[in-house]
């Protein structure tokens, strides 16, 4: 009689187990806010990479912009409240087939996500490279997060092995018999991307974590199975049951729902990233091309404020040290002064050049400005990025002396005149230089 209530008890536990589990999950992955659905509806060719990464990670946010650990503990409370409710009106449950559809949800949810962030690691677009700014900006002025950033572009074959493994797991994750093995590498995969989110404070580590649980319905279905055959070494038999599709009416849904997700996810997503590589397009920086000859970086060789002169000292808060041209529309000053750190709005990839902040965000030392070129009369006009400096801002007249300077004679936002002469500092780069000639060449080993 014992025996029979503690198998009772069990089975009633396995229960309500998995009526939360599988409402949570759903809960957490139907999106109910509205800029998901704007995202949806506005799905262009163009941004296509930047949508579809948008919404396979989209989580449930009440209270901010991200989703948080409140929106996630009040969704678990409603997934224990509606498992109470639904146990109350059906008491039996087919577990086989509630859980059989529990994972197939899972896998094709998880397959989903990282076969948009393989691709864009497969075809390194995940992260940027570094940019002249950030290489010539002190270690120490970036944030946490951002030094992993910095880190994973330098090492873009890293961040290929990185987008393989996703690829192939996810690959995995499509057939039955081999989900076990997708979730086995996912799992301490993204495990330590939630590390890392944790440890480099980063605002995505909730992602990461529905990520991990996504994976755990496929994992604990098999886990006694691996440990009979690992731990007790006793002959072990696959799990044998699945519905039987060929005599259920949802066949031909089935079979037209696979071919969509393979085109979709695998040739649509896959040739987008391939052909964003190609030519070479950027996620973070703006798209707005620079001035025509003037990238890299120049030293301030005079500052005249004023009509005053005024030398390079480091207690000089008004002089600049150093002026850096990148290859798109956006100019950085080092100066002495201390800057006031922005950090990101959102952590979703923006589609507008304006509102793509990855370059100045959680990054000191350097001021960031967008600038405007008109070629007709050669006005460059400067805007800080930075909404801590909403009021700086310069209005110049652009002048050549020669290929190796350039002049700057205008007024700033307080309408103080102010004439600047840059002088390029021909810095070479090492990464740049072993693109070039290769690692080995300039003495470097793998």
């Amino acid at each position: 009689m014992s025996r029979v209530k503690k198998i009772y008890a069990s089975n009633s536990f396995k229960d309500i187990l998995l009526r939360i589990s599988l409402l949570w999950i759903v809960l957490l992955s139907i999106p109910i806010q509205q800029d998901f659905y704007s995202i949806l509806l506005s799905l262009s060719w163009q941004y296509l990479l930047i949508d579809f990464y948008n919404l396979v990670t989209f989580l449930p946010h009440f209270f901010d912009k991200n989703s948080t650990i409140l929106d996630w503990t009040i969704y678990l409370g409603i997934a224990v409240a509606l498992a109470l409710l639904w146990r109350s009106r059906q008491p039996h449950l087919e577990l086989n087939k509630w859980y059989y559809y529990l994972r197939i949800f899972s896998r094709y949810k998880l397959a989903s996500i990282l076969l948009v962030a393989g691709f864009l690691k497969v075809f390194p677009l995940y992260v940027p490279e570094i940019s002249l700014s950030h290489l010539n900006t002190g270690y120490g002025y970036f944030q946490h997060w951002k030094h992993l950033l910095l880190s994973l572009s330098a090492a873009p074959a890293y961040l290929v092995f990185l987008g393989i493994v996703e690829v192939a797991a996810a690959i995995l994750l499509l057939f039955r018999r081999t989900a076990f093995l997708g979730v086995i590498f996912i799992i301490p995969f993204y495990g330590n991307v939630f590390l890392a989110d944790l440890a480099y404070e980063g605002g995505d580590f909730l992602v990461s974590t529905y990520i991990v649980l996504l994976s755990l319905p496929v994992f604990v279905y098999d886990l006694g199975r691996l440990g009979r055959l690992i731990y007790h070494k006793a002959f072990t038999q696959p799990a044998a049951w699945h519905l039987e599709w060929n005599h259920s009416r949802w066949k031909k849904v089935r079979v037209v729902g696979k071919i969509s997700f393979a085109v979709v996810f695998f040739f649509v997503v896959g040739f987008k990233s391939y052909s964003a590589f190609r030519q070479q397009q950027n996620l973070f920086y703006p798209q707005h091309k620079g001035l025509e000859g003037i990238v890299g970086k120049y030293w301030v060789k005079d500052f005249v404020l004023n009509g005053d002169t005024i030398a390079p000292s480091p207690f000089e808060n008004g002089r600049w040290k150093d002026v850096v041209f990148e290859r798109w529309n956006t100019l950085s000053i080092r100066v002495n002064e201390s800057i006031v750190v922005e950090e990101p709005a959102s952590r979703l990839w923006p589609r507008q050049d304006s509102l793509r902040n990855y370059e100045y965000t959680q990054v000191g030392d350097r001021l960031y400005y967008t600038f405007q070129f008109s070629e007709q009369d050669s006005i460059l006009t400067l805007a800080n990025r930075n909404k801590h400096y909403i009021a700086d801002s310069y209005r110049f007249q652009l002048s050549q002396p020669d290929s190796n300077a350039v002049l700057l004679r205008g007024t700033n936002g307080r309408g103080d005149s102010l004439q600047v002469l840059l002088v390029d500092a021909k810095k070479k780069y090492l990464l740049e230089e072993v693109k070039k000639v290769g690692r080995r060449k300039v003495g470097y080993k793998l």
